[in-house]
């Protein structure tokens, strides 16, 4: 399964960007077309995994929150490779806009 890095800055303090990210999950799935699904796990204080189901297939987010950036991976399963670019694109606007709104 090929992995995609990803970075996107931000500059919350950790704690409030890491409230924002957990608020917007449920928002991720909503976004999905039907049958899609999200499933997040928090790892550590600052780590999360996302596992998003599409079209029979899983796309694994892997996460790290720092100071001034989530970075992390996007793992795309083998039948979706040819959209690697753009489910990244994905990944990362939903991250920003996840950051950009407040956690209520």
């Amino acid at each position: 399964m090929p992995k995609v890095p990803f970075s996107v800055p931000h500059n919350l303090p950790v704690p409030e960007a890491a409230a924002r990210l957990l608020a917007g999950v449920p928002k991720l799935e909503r976004a999905l077309p039907p049958g899609g699904t999200v499933t997040a796990e928090q790892i550590g204080a600052d780590g999360m995994r996302l596992d998003i189901g599409v079209m029979g297939q899983t796309i694994t987010v892997d996460s790290q929150l720092t100071d001034d950036a989530v970075q992390g991976t996007v793992a795309v399963p083998m039948m979706m490779t040819m959209m690697k670019g753009q489910i990244l694109q994905i990944v990362e606007s939903s991250v920003a806009k996840m950051l950009a709104k407040g956690a209520a």
